[in-house]
C-alpha cells in the first residue's frame, strides 16, 4: 500500500468538514466513575457534511441497494451485501420486526466463560484484564444474526455507564460480562427493568460508590455516598434540566431553565441506596455479609441488602412525594425507580440519546417528541418499551426520507470507532482458522475507545459536545468528535493500512487451543473476492461503484471516486508488480478513511 500521507490528509480535511451544536453549560459536581472533568450541558438540535453528488429516492421502506445500506449502517454494527440484498427482499420494517423477535442463544456471560479459556492472550499480563470482554463482544457480532440487538445493546451501554478504567473492576470481566448482559439480553424490554438491575448490579455498585453503603452515622460522622444517587437522575433517567416532550428546555416565567433537582435530592435519594453489599460470595458454601470484600464476591449476582445499614428514615422525592420510614431497602429502591422511571423528562431524555446513537447527532424536535410520544406510550398503554422505541427511531421518516434528509446540512453523524472496525470486519466476511473472533482493545484504545472502557461516566463523549470553530458556532454538536484528534485521526489511518497490509485484521494478540494443549497463533482473513471478481471484468470504477454502495451506503461523492480512482490507476500504470490484490485493498483503504464511510447521513 502506498504511504499514509494521503490518507491523513483525506482524513484531515474530513475532521473539518462535518459538523456543529448549540449547548448551555450546567456545571455540577462529579463524583467517583470519573477519571476526567467534564462540563454537561443541555442542548437542542443538528449537524453537516458534504453534499454527495448522489441522492438515493424517496420515502419507501421497500429500499433499493443503498437505502438498504444506509438503513443497515444506522441499525447494525455491520452488514454484507447479503444482508443488503435481505433487506431489499423484505423490506425495513419486517426486517425490524424479525429482529426484535429474535432472542440470544446465551448469556453474554456464557459467551465469555465459553470461549476465553480456549484462548491465550500473547501479553500474558492481559489475560486476566476486564479489557478481555471485548473478545466475545466481537465473536458475537461477527457470528450471530441479532444484528439489531448487537447495535442497542452498546449504544445503552454508552448511557448507563460503567468502565473497565475503574481500579475496582480491572481484572473483573465475568463481573463486567454480566453487567453487559443486562443490556444485551432486556434491550428490547422495559427501560424502568433495566434501570432497577443496573441499580442491584455489583459492578454498578462498585464504579459508583454505593457499594457497602451505610446509612448515616452521626457518632462516626459519616453520610451515605451520593455519587450514584446523582447520576441515576443526571445521566441514567431525567437529567439536569427539565424538558419538554420534544427535548427542548422548559423555561420558567423569567426565562431561565429549571433544574430538575437540587443538592437536597441528591441527599434524600441517596438515603434509598444504603444497606446494600454482597448478594452472594465466590465460594457458594460460605454466606455473605455486608463487608465481604470485592474479591470474595460473585460479582455475577445481584446485591443483596443488609437492613441495619439501611437507612429506615422517610424519603422525600423531587416533587415532595414522601418514601415512609420504616421500609425494607428493596421496598425504597422499587419505589425511587418507580419515581424516577415515571418522571417526563425519562421519554425525551432517553429517545434523544439513542436517535444520537442510531441515527443523527442533531435530531429536531419533532423527531425526539415522536419518539418520545412512544417510550410514554408504546400504543398499548405500556411506559418504557424499548423496542418499541427503537422501531419508533429507525422507521421515523427523518431517519427514513432520504429526499428530504440526506442532504440536509444539519443531518448526520460521526461513526464510532468500535463500529468503524466492526462494519469493516463485517463487510468483508472476517474469517479466523479457528471459527472463533477475538480482538483485544489496543486497536480501540487507541481511538479512544473499547467496549466499556470509558474515562468517565459520561462516556467517551458527551451528547452535548460541539466543536468550537464550526459546530458550536452554527448551534449544533458533534458527539463522537470529541475523540477526534490529531493522534486518533492519524492512528486510525495508520491501523486500517497496518490490518489490510498483514492479512490480520483484528491484532495478533491471541491464539487458540488447536485440541491437543498447544496453543497457536491464528489464521485471520478477510474475503475480498467479490472485488477482485468486479475489478477484473469490469475494472476500477465499477470496483468503486460496488464499495460505494456497500462502504458508503450510496454517498460516494464523484469528487471523492475521481480522486481514488485516478491514484488507482496511476500505481496500476506506474508501479511494477501492484496486484489485484494491493488494488481491492487499496481502493478500501481509501474509501474507509472518506469522510463518504465515516458520517452517517
Amino acid at each position: 500500500m502506498k504511504s499514509s500521507v494521503f490518507y491523513t490528509l483525506i482524513f484531515l480535511i474530513f475532521i473539518f468538514s462535518t459538523i456543529k451544536l448549540k449547548a448551555q453549560v450546567y456545571d455540577d459536581f462529579y463524583g467517583a466513575g470519573h477519571t476526567t472533568g467534564v462540563n454537561s450541558s443541555s442542548s437542542d438540535t443538528t449537524q453537516v457534511n458534504d453534499n454527495p453528488e448522489t441522492t438515493l429516492s424517496g420515502t419507501g421502506y421497500m429500499p433499493n441497494d443503498a437505502e438498504a445500506s444506509r438503513f443497515l449502517s444506522q441499525a447494525t454494527m455491520g452488514h454484507n451485501y447479503d444482508d443488503i440484498e435481505y433487506v431489499k427482499a423484505i423490506g425495513i420494517e419486517a426486517w425490524i420486526d424479525e429482529q426484535l423477535g429474535l432472542t440470544p442463544d446465551s448469556t453474554f456471560l456464557q459467551y465469555y466463560d465459553n470461549y476465553f479459556p480456549i484462548a491465550q492472550v500473547v501479553n500474558s499480563s492481559q489475560s486476566t484484564s476486564s479489557e478481555t470482554i471485548s473478545f466475545p463482544f466481537h465473536h458475537y457480532i461477527l457470528k450471530k444474526d441479532d444484528k439489531l440487538r448487537q447495535k442497542m445493546a452498546f449504544a445503552l451501554s454508552q448511557i448507563l455507564v460503567v468502565s473497565i478504567n475503574n481500579s475496582t473492576l480491572k481484572g473483573r470481566p465475568r463481573g463486567i460480562s454480566d453487567y453487559y448482559d443486562i443490556l444485551h439480553t432486556n434491550c428490547y424490554g422495559n427501560y424502568r427493568d433495566i434501570l432497577q438491575q443496573v441499580t442491584k448490579h455489583p459492578i454498578m455498585a462498585h464504579y459508583l460508590s454505593y457499594w457497602q453503603n451505610s446509612k448515616i452515622d452521626y457518632g462516626l460522622n459519616t453520610r451515605p455516598d451520593e455519587n450514584y444517587a446523582r447520576e441515576v437522575m443526571q445521566l441514567f433517567s431525567i437529567g439536569l434540566v427539565e424538558l419538554n416532550l420534544d427535548g427542548t428546555q422548559k423555561l420558567d416565567g423569567d426565562g431561565n431553565i429549571i433544574p430538575t433537582y437540587t443538592y437536597n435530592d441528591i441527599e434524600e435519594l441517596s438515603k434509598v441506596f444504603t444497606g446494600l453489599s454482597a448478594g452472594a460470595r465466590k465460594i457458594p458454601t460460605d454466606d455473605p455479609h455486608f463487608f465481604l470484600g470485592t474479591g470474595g464476591t460473585d460479582l455475577t449476582h445481584d446485591l443483596a441488602m443488609y437492613s441495619y445499614y439501611h437507612d429506615i428514615t422517610e424519603k422525600r422525592m423531587l416533587d415532595g412525594t414522601i418514601l415512609p420510614a420504616g421500609r425494607t431497602g428493596f421496598e425504597d429502591i422499587e419505589d425511587a425507580i418507580d419515581f424516577l422511571f415515571n418522571h417526563p423528562n425519562v421519554g425525551p431524555f432517553i429517545s434523544y440519546r439513542l436517535i444520537q446513537q442510531f441515527v443523527k447527532s442533531n435530531p429536531s424536535p419533532a423527531y425526539i417528541a415522536r419518539v418520545a410520544t412512544v417510550f410514554n406510550n408504546n400504543g398499548k398503554g405500556v411506559r418504557g418499551d424499548l423496542g418499541a422505541v427503537l422501531k419508533a427511531i429507525l422507521m421515523d421518516d427523518e431517519a427514513r426520507d432520504c429526499d428530504a434528509w440526506l442532504n440536509d446540512n444539519e443531518s448526520g453523524k460521526l461513526i464510532q470507532p468500535v463500529e468503524r472496525w466492526t462494519k469493516i470486519a463485517k463487510a468483508f466476511d472476517y474469517t479466523t482458522d479457528s471459527g472463533i473472533f477475538w480482538i483485544y482493545g489496543r486497536t480501540s484504545a487507541s481511538l479512544k475507545q473499547r467496549l466499556l472502557g470509558s474515562p468517565t461516566v459520561f462516556n467517551f463523549f458527551t451528547p452535548f459536545y460541539a466543536e468550537e470553530k464550526v459546530v458550536s458556532i452554527n448551534g449544533l454538536v458533534s458527539p463522537e468528535f470529541q475523540i477526534v484528534d490529531e493522534n486518533t485521526a492519524i492512528q486510525y489511518i495508520n491501523e486500517v493500512e497496518n490490518k489490510l497490509n498483514s492479512g490480520k485484521f483484528f491484532n495478533d494478540f491471541y491464539r487458540v487451543d488447536d485440541g491437543t494443549g498447544n496453543y497457536v497463533e491464528q489464521g485471520q482473513y478477510l474475503d475480498f473476492s467479490d472485488e477482485l471478481t468486479i475489478l477484473q471484468n469490469d475494472g476500477v470504477a465499477a470496483l468503486l461503484d460496488h464499495l460505494g454502495i456497500l462502504l458508503c451506503r450510496g454517498q460516494l461523492s464523484s469528487q471523492t471516486k475521481a480522486t481514488i480512482e485516478n491514484a488507482l490507476n496511476q500505481y496500476r500504470a506506474t508501479i511494477n508488480g501492484y496486484t489485484d490484490e494491493e488494488t481491492v485493498e487499496d481502493a478500501i483503504m481509501f474509501m474507509v478513511v472518506s469522510p463518504d464511510f465515516m458520517i452517517l447521513k
